[in-house]
């Protein structure tokens, strides 16, 4: 265990990253492990005390786990593999409310919630939860899981989950390292995401307490100013590879800003939210094409004019808005209850009647920012025809999370799917990740940049359908 609070707090070579990725071995690589676990329990041990370092006596004295009587442990450790133990020997005991998703260490033996597998290991338990999900966020709780057989974890926050990572070698991608999973978790905190505020909801203004969901002592916010950052470099990243293949471009500033304030007034966009800072920093694009059948919003009148869902404008609801229409205003869908889900939640009182033609292209998320898990940077591609159209059909377009795109779906390509491996259940995936991909499709050369930028029609997309899903699909992660 570390010796002193510097040390506890200095973890920079202990991250999971490119350049020091994680052990992939036969075994837990718990000093590295405990030393993430033992940042998160100081971090919220210095927020909640209004410190600067953490007291070390302090945390020694707070256990939970630890402080059931020695037979109780003794007969979870003669469970456990030897590096599970090691870990269980080099940590602080956290306090209950350990982390946004995570209640506390449990180490619960929980071969009988996984009987798909063999678990016949080494007259051992098999799966182990860590950490036990905050049961804040409903029943049939699970957990960080372990698997000691192949010495990885996933994050199954439900029982319900487990569906999403079992049988385990058919979902090999939803196990990770748990330095990993630790590594994404300290990831968010440092940017802001998930930020940690000791005052009790009753004592924040109206403001705060309706631009964020909190857990205790950990609140998550919709959005951050490291992702606007973040988003704003990844689009002009993009734009880049887009426009160094372009023999001419439009007569543009480089750096004219895609939007200014007053046009975004226009188009009712909510004064102080994701996609208004957004569009006010990142550079105009000096194309047309944006990406296969999608065309740049030059001409802002025409932008504020085909606005559909931005009906809300204000308050705690952040309504969509089609940032990237189909060249093609032919290509529309007809609105359905799928469309009803994603755009207005539980609503009845929608301008919409089922058939009515609405836009296609790409859309940020519609947001209700008080609820858990809500995402201000998301987006929606809705494509003007159905992925997947035969139910029968178990090819075809897939989400991160490995599982099909539901059939019939118009809005889940690139989507993050049913289960997100390191916290969270509903959220949209992020615009920062669609662009990533998008720039490694045009470095790939798999699109082609033409005279007015990226060719092909929006049917290109389908492609996900017909043997090139993984060219349509977002890898794993928060």
């Amino acid at each position: 265990m570390n010796t002193t609070p510097e040390q506890i707090l200095d973890i920079e070579d202990a991250l999971v990253s490119d350049e020091n990725p994680a052990r992939d071995g036969d075994t837990l690589d718990f000093q590295r492990c405990a030393r993430l676990h033992n940042y998160l329990v100081a971090y919220a041990y210095v927020a909640r005390n209004g410190t600067n370092t953490p007291d070390l006596d302090a945390l020694a004295s707070e256990s939970w786990f630890f402080n059931q009587p020695n037979e109780n442990i003794d007969a979870i450790r003669a469970r456990l593999d030897p590096s599970l133990n090691s870990f269980l020997d080099s940590i602080y005991d956290p306090t209950p409310g350990f982390f946004y998703w995570v209640s506390r260490l449990r180490m619960e033996l929980a071969d009988e919630s996984f009987s798909l597998e063999d678990n016949d290991f080494e007259d051992k338990e098999r799966f182990v939860v860590i950490y036990g999900t905050s049961p804040d966020l409903g029943s049939h709780c699970l957990g960080v899981l372990y698997d000691q057989l192949n010495h990885r974890a996933s994050f199954p926050l439900t029982i319900e989950n487990s569906e999403s990572i079992e049988p385990v070698a058919e979902h090999w991608d939803m196990w990770f390292p748990l330095e990993t999973i630790l590594t994404q978790w300290i990831h968010m905190l440092r940017m802001g995401k998930i930020t940690a505020d000791p005052r009790n909801e009753r004592d924040l203004s109206d403001e705060e307490a309706n631009s964020r969901h909190q857990i205790g002592l950990w609140c998550w916010h919709p959005y951050c100013a490291a992702q606007i950052d973040s988003t704003v470099a990844a689009m002009d990243r993009y734009t880049d590879a887009i426009e160094s293949r372009v023999q001419s471009l439009l007569p543009i500033s480089r750096d004219a800003p895609f939007f200014t304030d007053a046009e975004l007034d226009a188009a009712l966009v909510p004064k102080e939210c994701f996609i208004r800072s957004f569009l006010t920093r990142v550079r105009t694009p000096r194309l047309k094409l944006i990406a296969p059948g999608l065309e740049v919003p030059h001409d802002k009148e025409a932008f504020t004019a085909r606005q559909m869902f931005n009906a809300e404008g204000q308050g705690r609801a952040v309504p969509s808005f089609l940032l990237f229409t189909s060249a093609d205003d032919s290509r529309t869908i007809s609105f359905n209850e799928e469309i009803h889900r994603l755009f207005f939640g539980s609503r009845n009182d929608v301008p919409f009647n089922d058939g009515d033609p609405v836009p296609t292209g790409l859309y940020s998320a519609t947001v209700n920012r008080f609820e858990y898990d809500s995402e201000e940077t998301g987006f929606r591609l809705l494509l003007p025809f159905a992925l997947r159209p035969n139910p029968a059909d178990e090819d075809g377009a897939r989400r991160s999370d490995g599982t099909l795109v539901p059939s019939g779906s118009s809005t889940q390509l690139f989507q993050h799917g049913v289960f997100h491996p390191f916290g969270g259940e509903h959220r949209a995936q992020r615009l920062e990740r669609l662009f990533d991909r998008w720039t490694e499709l045009i470095e790939s050369g798999v699109w082609t940049v033409g005279e007015n930028g990226v060719e092909g029609g929006i049917e290109m997309f389908q492609d996900a359908d017909h043997g090139a899903w993984e060219d349509y699909w977002i890898a794993p992660s928060w």
